[in-house]
Parts: C-alpha cells; sequence; structure tokens
C-alpha cells in the first residue's frame, strides 16, 4: 500500500476558509461504571484551540450578526457506540466559544460533529478590484464584476470521545461530505507509533489524492506553528507520526467540479477534526 509522503513545513497555507473551526472535549476517554458527561466547547479561530468567536447554538445564548446565517444552516450530530444518532445535542454560543455538555451513557465511542450541509454561494471581483461573494443558489452579483465563479462549500467539524473499551461503530463514515475513518482508532493515538487514516468523500475513496495538514494547539505562545503538511494516496489513506503530545487539529479539504445541471462550477468540502495525542 502506498501512502503520501509527510512534508514537515512552517509556511502559511492559504485555504477557501478564512479561519480555522474545531470542537474540542473536556475528556477523549473515560472509564468507570456511572454514566460520564464530557463539556465541549466549540469555537472559530486561527490561534488553535484558543477560542475566538462562538461556533453553534442553541437558541439562548449571543450570535454575531454575520455568524447568524451560518449557524442556521449548521447542524449538531452524534453518532452513539451502537450506531444510533438519535442523542441530543446542543452549544450555546458565548462571547469567544460556544461549549454544552454531552451525557455518555453507553461504553464505546461517540462521534460529535457541527456538520455545515452544502450551501450555494458565488464569489467574484468588485469593478474596484475587491473581492466580494454573496450566499444563495440565486445569488446576484454587481455590475462591472469579474472572476465570477459559482459554487457550493460543505464543511464538518469533528471530534471523538470513548467510554471505557473502544469500538467503531462510530466510526463508520456517514455518506454526508468529507469524512475520517481508516485502520487506527482516533482514541488510541500515542507519539512515535505510526497511525494509518483514511479520508472518505460521500462515503467513498475520493479518488484523488487530498491535502492534508495537522497542528498541535498552543500556537499563540510559540512563533512557528510547525504544521505536519501530507498528501493521501487516491484512495484517501496516509499516514502520519505524531512527534509530541498534546491535542492536534486535523484540516483538510477537497475540491470538485460541478455538474452541469447543477449550474455550479465548483464544490468544496473541508474537515476539522480534534485529536487527542498521548505521551509513549
Amino acid at each position: 500500500m502506498k501512502f503520501g509522503r509527510i512534508i514537515f513545513s512552517f509556511l502559511l497555507v492559504v485555504t477557501v476558509h478564512a479561519h480555522d473551526r474545531f470542537i474540542v472535549p473536556s475528556h477523549t476517554l473515560l472509564s468507570g461504571e456511572k454514566t460520564a458527561s464530557v463539556t465541549l466547547t466549540a469555537s472559530i479561530s486561527n490561534d488553535i484551540f484558543h477560542p475566538d468567536r462562538p461556533l453553534g447554538d442553541n437558541g439562548r445564548g449571543e450570535v454575531p450578526e454575520s455568524l447568524q446565517g451560518y449557524f442556521k444552516r449548521m447542524k449538531t450530530v452524534v453518532v452513539q457506540p451502537d450506531g444510533g444518532t438519535d442523542q441530543a445535542f446542543s452549544l450555546q454560543a458565548f462571547q469567544r466559544f460556544s461549549a454544552g455538555d454531552l451525557r455518555l451513557a453507553q461504553d464505546g465511542t461517540y462521534r460529535i460533529s457541527l456538520v455545515h450541509e452544502s450551501s450555494p454561494m458565488v464569489t467574484f471581483t468588485k469593478a474596484d478590484g475587491s473581492f466580494g461573494r454573496a450566499f444563495g443558489k440565486d445569488a446576484t452579483v454587481p455590475a462591472g464584476a469579474t472572476n465570477i465563479v459559482r459554487k457550493a462549500t460543505a464543511s464538518r467539524v469533528e471530534t471523538f470521545v470513548t467510554r471505557n473499551a473502544p469500538n467503531t461503530r462510530a466510526l463508520q463514515p456517514t455518506g454526508q461530505g468529507l469524512e475520517l475513518g481508516g485502520a487506527s482508532h482516533p482514541n488510541d493515538l500515542f507519539v512515535q507509533e505510526p497511525v494509518s487514516f483514511q479520508l472518505f468523500l460521500h462515503g467513498k475513496p475520493p479518488g484523488k489524492p487530498v491535502s492534508v495538514t495537522l497542528v498541535r494547539g498552543g500556537t499563540r505562545h510559540r512563533n512557528q506553528r510547525h504544521k505536519i503538511n501530507l498528501e493521501t494516496d487516491d484512495q484517501g489513506r496516509f499516514q502520519v507520526v505524531f512527534p509530541d503530545a498534546g491535542f492536534y487539529l486535523l484540516q483538510a479539504e477537497i475540491m470538485v467540479p460541478g455538474s452541469a445541471e447543477s449550474g455550479l462550477q465548483e464544490s468544496w468540502d473541508s474537515l476539522f477534526v480534534s485529536l487527542e495525542v498521548f505521551p509513549e
């Protein structure tokens, strides 16, 4: 099996999305006989795991006007160890982050996701040379605009939590968007041990290489981000050896051309996964 080669880079990468997003659990592993719970915080911030703006709201928080439409299109999904998805979970927005508690009644692995379903938009260059964008399938562009691109964007922001013995039911692709799977369990990661993951697009291997970036938390307190940049094979498979313990944010995105009947020129899917890596 051929995997993408790992490349370490300290350069900033400009992506379609201007800001990183993450959801972080207070614990990724819990043990005991009684029903447990975790607190999750979510934020939009380029200082990884240092919150800057909220991500998600249950209707009782304070949501900036610029994020209201985005939050309305976003849904929270919890896949339980038995594969069920009926467990309610919500985040309340505060000034710098969103937060919520999740009860873990079952033994096994939970997958917690903030899913932004595919949404049409158009980007363009205004007559004065500045960047512009508008949302909606029938979004209009101003007179004199150039570089007009009609596209759809979707994202998943995820993490995994295991109570007692891990299992893999919640790790199976849901078939919606860009997702993380593969041979390694996301709650069983250790420093200097090879990890094998695989990306899926709408439940299938992506069919072409995908760029993946991993960054350890604490970027606010160091001069370089110490990114791990790598590329998958065309089946979405990749390997990585984590150099240090801590929480990492895995980021990936893929663009595929839009179909003629969709009226879109391209479709973008992005993925943000918070992973905890333990010492040797």
